[in-house]
This record gives structure tokens, sequence and C-alpha cells, in this order.
């Protein structure tokens, strides 16, 4: 299989000439345990935007290479062959060959601007294909957590009923020697009920997460492998806030939405100034060469022409200057997508930032309550048995601590997700593991 490393936005230059030759990537389903990066290699291999973009990079180019021939000349060839016939028998035969020559010598500087036009669209593209692969990189990354964050919350959820287990068989013993009413053994029941149902309900939402991996990697749920463990800690993120301007400067410079839309303003100042030129004259140089022989005389006759045409366009219609109007208008929402980009790459940067920074202190705060909740549904459950706490205590304690290893898991893959959505809201190079990870302004 094809593999992507490192994953970066900036790959659409690199890999145009390999999708052009043809798609690298096999067909072959990724093995267990999956890792992180062999889910990204085998998305942005298999993932039906990825091929649609590099089409569509493909057909750009071939657009600059059509503005690019208007620079050439027209070489065109014809030939004829004829017979006439009398009502005497006698007839004749003509056959002839014609070579013409074009060239547009000045037009004040309208090809150029169309060829301008199609290397910004080029560029655009280009970005558009760095924009895909990060769409598809930051799908597939919290695709692939979630997946992660459900299996582990089904696991706690496990935890929590053999919590309840045991909870059920102290009162159960107790209510066997008589020091337990029948209502603290329904309620143990009832607890242990809750925890099977939650469970039960966990799973359904792992199904339902894989669906999901499998639709962002372009597989079948059916051939999706089991994931590999995610490491319990990475490397710590320098997030001083005296850095975020200039994380916030590199999201705008960085994001491909951003080089997209600075693509197409300059697309579009390309496409105003051909309007604007439309109406200036063109200069062309012509020639041509002909050879003509007629049968049964054996007539053959050659001639050649050369000249210089002078086309100058008058506007009576009115259509140049609407269509003047139209590239004017088309460049204005042009300047407003770019702002838009710019403005929407600010903010989520912004956001990404003040998430993960939430997500460190969310998954500190999340140990340190499971750590105690686990140490007091412990003593509840000692004292219990020892007839010093009420059957109510214990289940207090347990459903606290049941929901403390729920925020726990749910704490440590938000983090994770946090940390790849910073990576992807700053643009630039999207590494195929979190590890390799850093912010532009710490690098």
């Amino acid at each position: 299989m094809y593999a992507f490393k490192p994953l970066i936005a900036s790959l659409a230059l690199l890999a145009v000439p390999v999708f052009a030759a043809g798609t690298p990537c096999g067909d072959v389903a990724p093995a267990a345990p999956m890792s992180l990066a062999t889910s990204l290699d085998y998305a942005l291999c298999h993932q039906p935007q990825t091929r649609s973009a590099w089409a569509q990079l493909r057909a750009q180019q071939a657009g600059v290479d059509i503005a690019q021939a208007a620079y050439s000349p027209d070489l065109s060839a014809s030939a004829s062959l004829s017979r006439s016939q009398s009502d005497d028998g006698s007839g004749s035969t003509s056959a002839g060959a014609n070579l013409n020559l074009s060239y547009l010598l000045f037009d004040f500087g309208q090809r150029d601007a169309q060829l301008a036009q199609a290397r910004a669209l080029l560029d655009a593209s280009r970005a558009g294909v760095d924009d895909t692969l990060a769409s598809v990189w930051i799908d597939t990354v919290r695709a692939y957590f979630n997946v992660g964050k459900a299996g582990k919350q089904i696991d706690a959820y496990k935890a929590a009923e053999e919590a309840a287990k045991a909870s059920l068989d102290a009162a159960n013993k107790r209510a066997a020697v008589g020091t337990a009413t029948p209502l603290d053994v329904l309620q143990a029941k009832a607890t242990l009920a809750q925890a099977t149902l939650n469970r039960t309900k966990a799973q359904n939402d792992l199904a339902n997460s894989k669906g999901a991996l499998a639709k962002a990697m372009g597989i079948s749920p059916m051939q999706l492998p089991v994931l590999a463990d995610m490491p319990t800690s990475l490397p710590d993120l320098p997030l001083a806030e005296s850095q975020l301007d200039k994380l916030l400067d590199a999201a705008v410079r960085e994001r491909p939405e951003v080089r997209s839309a600075l693509a197409n303003l300059a697309a579009a100042d390309a496409s105003l100034k051909s309007a604007q030129l439309a109406t200036r004259p063109k200069l062309s140089l012509s020639a041509g060469l002909g050879v003509n022989r007629s049968w049964p005389d054996s007539d053959a006759r050659s001639s050649g022409t050369i000249g210089l045409s002078l086309s100058i366009p008058f506007d009576l219609s009115g259509a140049t200057k609407a269509r003047t109007v139209q590239a004017e208008a088309q460049r204005d929402a042009s300047a407003a997508q770019l702002e838009s980009a710019r403005q929407g790459a600010e903010n989520d940067a912004w956001q990404a930032f003040y998430s993960l920074r939430s997500a460190l202190d969310t998954l500190a705060a999340a140990k340190v309550v499971q750590e105690n909740a686990a140490k007091a549904y412990d003593a509840a459950l000692t004292r219990y048995k020892a007839g010093l706490d009420t059957l109510l205590d214990v289940l207090s304690a347990q459903n606290t601590l049941a929901s403390a290893e729920q925020q726990q898991v749910a704490a440590r893959y938000d983090w994770y997700a946090a940390r790849a959505s910073l990576a992807w809201a700053l643009g630039g190079p999207l590494p195929n593991q979190l590890s390799q990870w850093a912010p532009p302004a710490a690098r």
C-alpha cells in the first residue's frame, strides 16, 4: 500500500506526477491492530474526495496549456478534388492543396491576462487539493478517536458492572444473615441492570463510530480491523497565550482555504483585466500557399499570399461592457470570500487553541476525580460489608466512580481530538502521528 509519509497539506505539488500516472494504492484491507498512521494512509488512498481533487487539478493544468496555446501560430491544410462532365462526353478533373498560417502578433496583453487567470486558477486548484487532503485527515483522525473512545467507554461500563455485581453480592450476604433489607437487594439489582443497559448502549455507539470511521477511510465496515491502543500520554505542548498571535498568523498564512481564496482573487483580477482589454485592437499575420492542377490539360498553378490584418471591435450591443461589469462583481465577491476565509481560519485557530488548553485541564481534573472516586467506592463497600454504612452510600459512591471513569475516558480522547484539531486549524504540515507535531511557534 502506498504510504503518504509525512502526510502534509503541501503534498499536492509533490504527488501530482504519481497520481497522474495512476493510483498507487492497493486494495488490501489494513492489518490489525490498525494504527492512526495506517488509517490515514488508507483514507488518503481510497477516499473518493481525493481522487476527485486530483482529477480537478489535472483539468486545471490542461486549462493552463490551453491558455499558453494562444501564443502559438495556427496552421491548417486543406485539399480538394473535383470532376466536371459535359453533355458531349468531355470533362476535366482538378485537384488542389492549400496551406494556411495565422498568428496573432499583438493584442494589448489580453493573452497575458488569460494566461495569468489560468495559472491563478491552477494555484487555487492546488490549494483545493491541499484542503481536501486536510479535510480527509481531520475527518479520519476524529473518527479514529471516536472509535477508540467508544471502546474504552465499554471497558469502563464493564468495570461498573463488576462493581455493581460486587455490591449485589454484598447485599445478598447481609440479607442472608438478616443485616440487610430486601430493599437493599432490589436497589443493588436495579443498579446492576442499569449498568448492563449502559454497556449495551455503549456497544451500539461503538458500532456507529466504526461505521463512521469506515466511511472516512473509504472501506467497508466489515473490513475494519481492531484499532491499536493509543499512548496514555503525549508530549506536552507549549500553549502560552503569548504565542497565540503567532499561531493565528500561521493559520491565516498556511490554511489551504485562504491560499485558495487568494489565488481565486488573483484569477478574478486577471479575468477583469481580460474583459477590459476586449475592446482593444488585434494585429494578426496571415500567410497562405496553394497548388492547383487540372486534367487533361495538365494545367498547374501555384499561389502564395501574406498579409497583416487589424481587427478593431466595437461594442455596439454593450455585451463587452456587461462582461466587464460582471468581472468587476466577481472580483469583489472573490475579495469578500478571501476576507471570510481569513476570518474563518483565525476563528478556527482561536477556538482550537483554547479547546486544547481546556482539554488539558479537563484531563488532569478527570484523573483526580477518578482516583478519589475509586478510593471512596472501595471505602464505602468495605464499610458496608462491615455494617458501618448503608447500601445507598455504596451505590452513590459506585455511581460517582462510574461517572468519573467515563469522564476520564472522554477527557483523554477529547484531548487527542483537540490536539489534532489545533494541528488542522493552523494549516501547514499534518503528521501521521500526533506525537510528531508541534505548533509553529514552538518549532
